[in-house]
């Protein structure tokens, strides 16, 4: 299996290397191409050629190390991630032949540099290696190598007006569907179709397979939390996931609305805005408004579920380098406490994307949460250092609800980011960040529910070149 994904990897390479290589072209430029078989005809070189002539790969490394220790009751390493991580990845993205045609492939490594604890995300998790006796029963990360990505593509016109599609095992972002990101973009198998006139942009998107970053293949999707991996578990299929959407963007501003279902399990409902005004001396003002809506169906979610919500909107001044950004949230989940945003209970099957209240170390979407977000950030190429980033934010909720105590908590988070990134000369394209973060829950996990106390640093690395 290993030496499969090794040259599964070497192929795309390979494939690369034909729109990168700088040999003389098989077809003279003075030609119109090769003739077609039986004919005297040729094949417009513009037109065919373009799939590779106008194809671009982009090599990405990128570095993940994460330290985040958990306060659990009876459990020493419950919660805890240790994680030293190597992401390398190959995006292959072609040009259109005939203007109108092209495909699209990835594929990446995730490597394991040290031993580690923990669920990280960013590695494949082996949930029925129980060997380390250090997870807790948990499973293992390990390392893989992973086609992440196989589609066609086609477009009605260059400007990204009229219609698009993409098909395959392929990123979707349509209404309430979108795909993730952590070291690379998660994928469906699936296809998208969007329509766009001026401004207003319309669109489908359906998919009945999808792979997360912890894993090593694209799986049929479930009402099971874990798809279905763990020992003993029994899921029932969810068929598909399907959302339509619509989405106004005039300059300075849109409005994105969306619809979506996981067949049999889940509908949702979201509308997300923003708007930007312009100030004197260069100053500007953006506002963000988002909610969000699901309800559980009875086949394969919960029979009597109630209707969840979430709502949050922020407000962020900019002047110079320095941004100020407040923000407010409410949640609503009484039936499964914290408000799923999915269309199956895993996957990421979401975009979630517009959430204003959030932590590193937690969504505060918990059922009853009344968030206040307070942030600051500077970037110092307004001070002569381009590249250099700083900032920090606090949420501060109260109302959490916990059934099993019929109390609510007060939980509260401080996050922080410092990071870099080279502008210019050979290393353009390296960045670097740290992001510390603390959380705290009230006692809401040491009454039975929700997350512990957290103490959290994560260091990312990363270095990207288009050819």
């Amino acid at each position: 299996m290993h030496k499969q994904r090794v040259l599964l990897l070497a192929v795309l390479a390979a494939l690369s290397g034909l729109a990168l290589a700088e040999e003389e072209p098989s077809v003279p430029p003075s030609s119109d191409g090769p003739p077609l078989k039986g004919t005297n005809q040729a094949i417009p070189e513009s037109d065919v050629y373009d799939l590779l002539t106008k194809s671009e790969t982009t090599f990405s490394a990128l570095y993940y190390g994460r330290d985040r220790q958990e306060k659990q009751p009876n459990n020493s390493n419950g919660g805890d991630i240790r994680v030293n991580a190597l992401n390398l990845g190959l995006n292959f993205r072609s040009g259109y032949a005939w203007d109108r045609l092209g495909f699209d492939a990835a594929a990446h490594s995730s490597i394991r540099l040290t031993k580690g604890i923990g669920f990280s995300e960013v590695l494949y998790h082996d949930y029925k290696d129980m060997s380390n006796p250090a997870e807790g029963g948990g499973g293992q990360d390990k390392s893989d190598a992973v086609l992440s990505q196989a589609a066609v593509k086609f477009r009605q016109s260059p400007d990204g007006q009229g219609f698009s599609a993409r098909a395959g095992y392929t990123p979707i972002s349509i209404g309430t569907l979108g795909t993730s990101g952590g070291l690379q973009s998660h994928s469906y198998r699936g296809f998208e179709g969007k329509y766009k006139l001026g401004d207003f942009e319309i669109g489908y998107g359906w998919a009945d397979q999808f792979r997360n970053e912890w894993d090593n293949r694209f799986r049929d999707m479930t009402n099971s939390w874990e798809q279905g991996r763990s020992s003993g578990s029994n899921p029932g299929k969810v068929d598909y996931v399907n959302s339509v959407g619509l989405r106004y963007a005039p300059e300075n501003a849109f409005v994105d609305i969306g619809f979506g279902e996981g067949k049999d399990y889940r509908r949702t409902a979201q509308i997300a805005g923003s708007y930007t005004w312009k100030l004197q001396g260069g100053d500007s003002l953006t506002g963000v408004a988002y909610y969000f809506q699901g309800k559980d169906e009875a086949p394969l979610g919960l029979p009597n579920s109630q209707t969840a919500w979430h709502g949050s909107a922020s407000l962020a001044y900019t002047t110079g380098g320095l941004t100020l950004q407040g923000g407010v949230g409410k949640s609503h989940n009484p039936d499964g406490g914290e408000v799923n945003f999915r269309m199956t209970p895993y996957g990421n099957s979401d975009n979630r994307n517009f959430i204003q209240t959030w932590g590193q170390d937690d969504d505060f979407v918990w059922d009853g949460m009344k968030v206040i977000k307070l942030g600051v950030s500077y970037d110092f190429a307004k001070a002569g250092v381009p590249g250099l980033t700083m900032g920090v934010s606090g949420n501060y909720s109260n109302g959490a609800f916990n059934p099993n105590t019929n109390r609510t908590y007060t939980v509260k988070e401080i996050d922080a980011s410092v990071g870099y990134s080279v502008q210019n000369g050979a290393l353009k394209g390296f960045s670097i960040g740290v992001y510390p973060g603390w959380f705290r829950s009230g006692g809401f996990l040491q009454a039975g529910y929700g997350k512990g106390d957290r103490n959290d640093v994560k260091v990312i690395a990363s270095y990207s070149k288009t050819f």
